[in-house]
């Protein structure tokens, strides 16, 4: 069972290679070739069913998750975006179970609806979701966006949806100075909540936390406690081994505090 299972892995796994690979080199031909389109590398993408709670949903819609199932996407910078619909994905994983599901494509290259409301889009600006249910945008603050344009789009109809290559990256994009007001995006940026969970940046901080707090907790102890045994010495020199004794053990939970704040932080950086 065990070996049948590896064996069913790595067929999927060669098979998930073999389409990100042949994605790859049919978008650098065309690329070579002048264009912006992903003239058939679309139908490379590797996505998974899942099971979404709209009717008559367009391929290039960006879907998000919410406390009541999947839909489409109709908040901006919206930091629960699944990926994008595309139904010509060439390999659709169903761990599931599901047979009512659309394909979704979290990462790559795709073809993504847009509207030119927030401003016209040219190749390499940013995209983000918007208060068209579906629809992305150009992303022109801080925030949450699903990745850069491959292609222009123009229409002086804010309106009017059309599709475009783009290169799928889902992540949070600051547009400020790295210095002016650095501390409010860091905060912004571990305290956002994303479909995986805590950012690594934000179990950083708690970690640093932990491990500054347990070493300040063990200094300080050390501290007291090495006074109180001086002080010690000097009033009763003859109990100096039971003063000693005290030191010691004293100093046994310093190094505890130390190690628990370490064990701590590591869990944290692992969950």
């Amino acid at each position: 069972m065990l070996k049948k299972w590896l064996k069913s892995g790595l067929i999927g796994l060669l098979l998930v290679n073999l389409a990100m690979g042949a994605a790859k080199a049919q978008t650098e031909t065309t690329r070579s070739l002048g264009q912006t389109t992903l003239t058939g590398s679309a139908t490379m993408g590797v996505a998974r069913l899942v099971l979404i709670d709209e009717t008559d949903v367009k391929d290039g819609a960006v879907v998000t998750a919410t406390e009541k199932g999947v839909k489409l996407s109709s908040a901006p910078y919206d930091s629960q975006v699944l990926g994008i619909v595309s139904r010509d994905a060439a390999i659709v994983f169903n761990s599931t179970g599901l047979e009512s599901g659309v394909p979704v494509i979290s990462y790559g290259q795709v073809y993504l609806l847009v509207s030119a409301r927030d401003g016209e889009i040219k190749r390499g600006d940013l995209l983000t979701t918007s208060t068209l249910p579906g629809v992305a945008v150009k992303a022109n603050k801080s925030g949450y966006v699903l990745g850069s344009a491959m292609e222009d789009f123009s229409s002086a109809d804010s309106q009017q949806e059309g599709k475009i290559a783009v290169d799928l990256n889902l992540h949070y994009f600051n547009s400020k100075s790295p210095f002016p007001g650095s501390l409010t995006d860091i905060f912004k940026i571990a305290l956002i909540t994303t479909k995986e969970g805590p950012s690594a940046l934000f179990k950083y901080i708690v970690a640093a936390i932990v491990v500054i707090g347990s070493f300040v907790l063990a200094f300080m102890t050390f501290g007291r406690t090495a006074a109180k045994g001086v002080e010690a010495l000097g009033r009763n020199p003859s109990a100096s081994r039971v003063i000693h004794l005290g030191i010691v053990f004293n100093v046994t939970i310093v190094v505890a505090i130390v190690l628990a704040g370490l064990t701590v932080a590591f869990l944290i950086l692992r969950l």
